[in-house]
């Protein structure tokens, strides 16, 4: 209910735009809020096997770099980009371009806007795609306004593993392990469409011995002093720098303690998985 209260929100926001995908046939490498070790990723990346990029909508150019223009400027991490305003308060944000000089004040759904490059801090040649919404100040999920992708498969819950410093356990169903303190749980999901990506899911439940611990929906990241919030929650809250999703705040029991984890994408592939683990608690405590 929450996740279609959002996205008619959002619909209703921008309900007199008509969204495209800015490359044709776009195949996708990353999604929205993803784990970029410190920081959640703020968009989606594609590539395509045509350059050509578009705006997702007709749209006035508020902003650009690129290094045709300041030649002796360095690169800076999004490499060349342009940043488009549309109906709505909404900015489209399209990074890592080519180098060139074909500038307009205004742009339609038809025109090219630039082409598809290697710019910046890039490790190989894409667009990394963002929606910023101007008044809220917050970076949207991509997915909430474009039109469907095309995706049937369901994220794979892989691996649970709780972190001891540098260290990380790998628990395997049914095992035992003992603890000093009350660990946050590490779950390892990977998402696909062809079976080649490694994609960041759209949403997870978590449920601990029968007790909803944990839900979270990669609707829109906002922006704060500490960086990109998801809930108000910071990346380290939610991630670990490896890329796994963190559920934390467990209180575990001693003997046979449950987690079921619900991973599901943007298209509603979902898939759950329960996993038992024996837990022997030794508690440490401090001087007196």
């Amino acid at each position: 209910m929450n996740r279609i209260l959002a996205l008619s929100i959002i619909i209703l926001s921008f309900s007199n735009l008509s969204f495209r995908w800015p490359l044709d046939n776009a195949r996708l490498t990353s999604t929205f809020g993803e784990s970029r070790a410190d920081h959640f990723h703020d968009g989606i990346d594609m590539i395509s096997e045509s350059d050509k990029v578009y705006p997702v909508n007709k749209g006035r150019l508020v902003f650009m770099w690129n290094r045709s223009v300041f030649p002796l400027d360095n690169y800076w991490g999004g490499g060349n980009y342009k940043i488009i305003r549309h109906d709505g308060n909404m900015l489209s944000i399209y990074m890592h371009l080519q180098d060139g000089d074909d500038f307009k004040e205004y742009y339609d759904e038809n025109s090219i806007l630039g082409y598809v490059g290697n710019t910046g801090h890039s490790y190989g040649k894409h667009i990394h795609f963002s929606i910023l919404d101007n008044v809220k100040r917050e970076s949207v999920n991509p997915f909430l306004l474009l039109p469907r992708y095309g995706d049937s498969q369901a994220p794979q819950i892989l691996n649970f593993y709780i972190r001891i410093g540098d260290r990380y356990t790998l628990l395997r169903d049914n095992s035992s392990i003992r603890l000093t303190k009350h660990y946050p749980l590490l779950v390892e999901i990977r998402d696909s469409v062809s079976g080649r990506e490694n994609l960041g899911i759209y949403g997870i439940k978590a449920v601990f011995n029968g007790k909803a611990v944990h839900e979270a929906e990669y609707r829109s990241l906002g922006y704060s002093a500490n960086g990109l919030t998801l809930n108000n929650r910071v990346f380290s809250d939610t991630a670990d720098e490896k890329g796994y999703y963190l559920i934390s705040g467990l209180t575990y029991s001693e003997g046979v303690n449950s987690v079921t984890v619900t991973a599901s994408d943007f298209n509603g592939n979902t898939s759950e998985r329960t996993f038992n683990v024996d837990v022997h608690l030794d508690l440490q405590t401090g001087p007196k």
